[in-house]
């Protein structure tokens, strides 16, 4: 439900949940985006750390950017359709895509009715916009750690996918938005 009022000058903004919600979903969207875009090769392939220490591969980081948050969902609403958690070492970049939009739109189920009844997110300290907030900020954060890693590992994604992940109007448009 996006509200559209007239601001100053007469130009059309979005109300602030519908802003908040629209950029959520071009973020989560974001997600799916790039997943589909990575370069096979880099899904499991791993990096040593300084001292020798292995890395999380992308296909661990992606499984954790979608975990997270997902138990909150479901102690908000139990009866919502909730994905179930990727396991880091068996996901798939097709299953991990698919998931990662199933988390957009269980996303987009909870959190904007708890914000507009007032309600917080089971679980999580802080209300409910704050919530969309948060992971917007860890979803942003593992991407760029998902583009450094694909990029030290010999296979940066390509400039489309770059300037594509920065087209949030149309990563809105698709998610319907």
């Amino acid at each position: 439900m996006e509200v559209v009022v007239t601001g100053a000058r007469g130009r059309s903004t979005l109300e602030p949940l519908a802003a908040l919600v629209r950029a959520y979903s071009a973020s989560a969207r974001a997600n799916q985006y790039l997943v589909e875009r990575l370069d096979p090769a880099v899904w499991r392939a791993e990096l040593r750390g300084g001292r020798g220490d292995r890395l999380r591969t992308i296909a661990a980081l992606v499984a954790h950017l979608h975990n997270c948050g997902l138990r909150y969902l479901v102690r908000t609403d139990p009866a919502a359709d909730v994905p179930g958690e990727l396991d880091r070492l068996r996901v798939t970049r097709a299953q991990a895509a698919r998931a990662l939009g199933a988390k957009r739109k269980a996303v987009l189920r909870v959190v904007p009715s708890a914000i507009a009844a007032g309600r917080r997110i089971v679980g999580f300290p802080h209300d409910a916009a704050s919530f969309l907030i948060y992971y917007l900020a860890h979803d942003s954060h593992h991407r760029g750690q998902i583009l450094l890693q694909a990029r030290l590992l010999g296979h940066p994604v390509s400039r489309d996918t770059m300037i594509g992940l920065w087209q949030w109007s149309a990563r809105a448009k698709e998610t319907g938005r």
